[in-house]
């Protein structure tokens, strides 16, 4: 439901911009040369010691190359036979993925073979690893680039030890992408892929090479194939002791993929975050337009001062979440941009995370003021607010480095003197503050939205909280925070998990400066997740909701059918609750169209409902069945189609000969109750009956008034079992797109991976019942007769940008994802919603049926065993459809950064 679709990369600093080893440079020899004497009578000595030392320091990287080779044994290692191979596929991925496979059977002689099947935090493992995977001369392998669902499988034959490494990576932007023993390069239109051979297996037997490109012919091959076609090239060599092949190949991917990768990188990274401009910029205009239709038209004359309340506060709420979204733009992306251009550098580069801290800060105290907490929550909040303002402006005093960034390699000292003193504890301390103010604000608006809607309010309502929840806020902003660090500790043992750990004491200092350079993008990530995810919609749609809260109670008498003000207050509401956000496309989202769709197919459908709902035929050339059938009729009109269906019964019977009756009187009394008064009867007539329109009758009439006496009863009605159907359905959605395959695993190395899988459970369900609201309070509008077809066409309407969606990504072979599953879903919650709906419409025969499935026959009037048997195995197509789905499309490996949440690689951004 509604999910937040991907975004391109918001530009990141990369602290990592080489992948040699941090000792790289080291003296090694100058001490000998600073003991020599100063005498004239020792020249010569002093010469020859300078020799001496000259030849040792040309000698040092050689030295260390040699110890390095002999630590992997490299002799032994010629034994060795090596099979490695890369597959590309474009069709059905947002960007191309390259799925790359090293397969190497060393030798048991092998003085380190024993060494793979120890555990994998030992450095004995990480040594023999390092000698078959990356370069043994490197004790601090770092890659950002490269992806595994598993650590390399490690078996033992008869005279052998094979280790099978299986890596992806995802072409995201225009960088090279080292992945297991292949580098990749992309440009503009052409990717250059390279064999890197790691140096311990140059002279081992590499016995296959195999390169599939995806169904795309090579633009240059170097060197020749021994086999292979156009799109799948092999490299063997049928003996040991051969050379090698140099393995070299250009490709041309799809254009829809190269542009995706080229949207991602800078500068191009930047329409793709001001796309989404236009599309928050026409739900500013939506919500205005209602605000100021809600204020033409008040239900009560003067207006209540819910209404009053309400529409001030859809008002102020909807500039200040489109003020929000522009703030986050501009933290983070625009920041990037002007950074590259060397725009302001002493704000977007020097002190680019106290910026993000004083946007992050303000736009959570805006929400603050707006929703007026008590007088804790506001203590708290400026408590929280200086701690935050302390450390953005004097990072010294808590050991922080003044710009908030780790220079490992130029100011190791300074990483000493951070970990030394705790800083991580006070960076992560301001994190916890942020989210707490921003918690604070969100939780006081919700509260004083909706508060504002109950009429016995008097006087401005205020978002004030019991201090229990404000204690479960600061419980949750420490554990964001803290989690926050571990996921980060987490991606960093990910992407340098053969470093060498115990050896140099400058392992420490990497480790920490990287751990921090990450961290310290926490207030802009949060920004971006927390209001880029939920807030954008949720705060409007409950100011939405509220503004027909304090409507739906101030009507006397209580309107029947929702007013026009209303039903386009219903269609604005279903745009920003309800419908899915859709509408991204090769790295540039287009939600627009998608969102044309959507309002157009409902439009079309209330349309469609005021002229086939039920409620909307025609009696009388001047009257229709709703200015007739008044809610003061309803217990009349529940009788009467009970009697109805009661006769019917007892004509079935008759035909079949199971009972004695006179047909012509049953035939008469339905007659009689296919009647209903005359809305004004000539004069001297009062007794003067309409007949009901020939294709409905009392018990369609009954069923398209719903459960309750007003629309909006019949909202909460929905509502109440859109929430209680749908949670099966949460649980298999939030199964499917964080649960299943790897996508648990990935939670751990994602910085709200954790919160985000509850946080979408709850928003789903949310959307859900959104969707149940929606369906209630269109009851009476809605054409079908039944439930079932009304919740059909709602769900038709829902479908409409999906179907935009599943139409442009078939266009550029991006996949459907769970899109299926969801309409599937949506589908089946709603139709069982509007059964629920009718049943509870006759609720008050319960007790005369034996179970609900037994009322809801006689209701729906089944006759035949075809009919009940032809509702059932719809279900079960439904049901495997989305048994299907969920067995289908399997989920993306997380490589490094997701593309919506990192830059993707070491070089985009600033």
């Amino acid at each position: 439901m509604n999910p937040p679709p991907p975004r391109p990369a918001p530009s990141r600093k990369q602290v990592f911009r080489h992948r040699e080893s941090p000792i790289r440079g080291i003296d090694l020899g100058t001490g000998g040369a600073r003991r020599v004497g100063g005498s004239l009578g020792r020249g010569l000595r002093h010469v020859l010691l300078l020799m001496v030392a000259t030849v040792l320091l040309c000698m040092v990287p050689g030295t260390t190359a040699h110890a390095a080779d002999d630590a992997c044994h490299i002799e032994q290692l010629k034994k060795a036979r090596i099979t490695a191979s890369v597959r590309f596929k474009h069709e059905g991925e947002d960007f191309t993925k390259a799925e790359g496979r090293l397969t190497v059977k060393a030798p048991k002689s092998w003085e380190r073979a024993a060494d793979l099947l120890l555990n994998g935090d030992t450095e004995r493992f990480r040594t023999a690893m390092r000698c078959l995977l990356r370069y043994p001369g490197d004790p601090f392998p770092y890659r950002d680039t490269e992806g595994r669902t598993e650590p390399p499988t490690v078996t033992v034959e008869e005279d052998r030890v094979t280790v099978d490494q299986r890596v992806t990576t995802w072409v995201v932007n225009r960088q090279t992408r080292h992945f297991g023993p292949w580098s990749l390069t992309v440009g503009n239109r052409l990717w250059r892929l390279e064999l890197m051979r790691p140096p311990a297996l140059d002279g081992a037997w590499w016995q296959e090479i195999t390169v599939d490109l995806g169904g795309r012919a090579a633009r240059s091959v170097s060197s020749a194939p021994t086999t292979g076609a156009t799109t799948k090239l092999t490299w063997t060599r049928e003996k040991a002791g051969s050379k090698p092949p140099e393995v070299r190949v250009t490709l041309q991917p799809p254009a829809a993929k190269a542009f995706a990768a080229r949207m991602s990188d800078r500068p191009w990274y930047v329409i793709g975050w001001l796309a989404w401009l236009p599309l928050h910029g026409i739900f500013l205009a939506l919500l205005l337009v209602t605000t100021r239709t809600v204020r033409r038209a008040p239900v009560s004359v003067p207006r209540t001062d819910a209404e009053t309340r309400t529409a001030r506060n859809l008002l102020v709420m909807s500039w200040l979440v489109f003020g929000v979204t522009v703030v986050q733009v501009l933290d983070d992306p625009l920041l990037a941009h002007f950074a590259d251009q060397d725009t302001a550098l002493f704000w977007t580069d020097q002190h680019r995370t106290a910026v993000h801290f004083g946007l992050t800060l303000l736009t959570g105290l805006a929400l603050c003021v707006f929703g007026m907490p008590g007088r804790t929550a506001v203590g708290l909040v400026i408590a929280a607010t200086g701690y935050v303002i302390a450390v953005a402006c004097r990072p010294e005093w808590f050991a922080l480095p003044s710009q908030m960034w780790l220079d490992w390699e130029n100011a190791p000292d300074e990483v000493r003197w951070f970990r030394e003193n705790g800083a991580m504890v006070a960076f992560a301390g301001a994190c916890a503050c942020v989210v707490l103010v921003w918690l604070v604000g969100a939780t006081a608006s919700m509260l004083r939205l909706w508060r504002s809607s109950d009429p016995s309010t008097t006087g401005r309502a205020r978002g004030r909280f019991p201090h229990v929840l404000l204690v479960a806020m600061v419980l949750v902003s420490v554990t964001v925070s803290a989690v926050s660090v571990w996921t980060a500790e987490n991606l960093w043992e990910h992407q340098s998990w053969l470093s060498r750990r115990n050896a140099y004491e400058i392992y420490g200092v990497w480790h920490v400066a990287t751990l921090f350079n990450e961290i310290r993008w926490f207030p802009s990530d949060w920004l971006d997740w927390f209001h880029g995810t939920y807030f954008w919609w949720s705060a409007p749609s409950l100011a939405v909701l509220a503004v027909l809260h304090a409507r739906g109670k101030a009507g006397v008498p209580a309107a029947a059918l929702p007013s026009p003000a209303e039903l386009r207050t219903l269609k604005v509401f279903f745009v920003v609750c309800v419908a899915p956000v859709a509408g991204w496309y090769a790295g540039v989202p287009l939600p627009l169209l998608p969102l044309l769709a959507l309002w157009l197919a409902l439009t079309g459908l209330l349309a469609l409902g005021t002229r086939r709902a039920v409620l909307y035929q025609k009696l009388l050339p001047d009257h229709r069945l709703h200015e007739v059938a008044k809610e003061s009729d309803r217990r009349h009109l529940l009788e009467a189609a009970r009697s109805h269906r009661e006769l019917h019964a007892k004509l079935r019977r008759v035909e079949q000969g199971q009972q004695d009756g006179d047909r012509s009187d049953m035939e008469h009394e339905l007659d009689r109750l296919h009647r209903l008064p005359h809305p004004s009867p000539p004069p001297g007539l009062p007794n003067t009956w309409v007949r009901l329109p020939p294709s409905i009758g009392p018990v369609e009439l009954a069923l398209a008034w719903g459960p309750r006496t007003t629309w909006w009863g019949n909202a909460c009605r929905g509502a109440y079992f859109a929430a209680l159907i749908s949670v099966p359905a949460v649980a298999i959605l939030t199964w499917a797109d964080h649960v299943r395959g790897i996508r648990w695993t990935d939670k751990f190395l994602q910085r709200f991976g954790l919160v985000e899988t509850v946080t979408a459970a709850v928003s789903m369900e949310l959307l859900w019942v959104g969707a149940g609201f929606t369906l209630g309070a269109l009851w009476r509008v809605l054409p079908g007769r039944r439930g079932p077809a009304r919740a059909s066409w709602l769900a038709l309407v829902y479908a409409a940008p999906v179907l935009v969606q599943l139409a442009g990504s078939w266009i550029v072979d991006q996949p459907f994802g769970t899109w299926p599953l969801d309409l599937s879903l949506t589908l089946l919650v709603l139709t069982l919603t509007g059964v629920a709906m009718d049943i509870d419409t006759f609720r008050g025969e319960k007790r005369y049926w034996p179970t609900r499935a037994s009322l809801l026959l006689s209701v729906y009037q089944w006759r035949t065993a075809s009919v009940q048997m032809a509702f059932l195995v719809g279900q079960l197509v439904a049901l495997v459809t989305i048994w299907q789905q969920m067995k289908g499309n399997d989920p993306m490996i997380v490589i490094e950064r997701s593309p919506s949440d990192s830059a993707g690689g070491e070089d985009s951004g600033s």
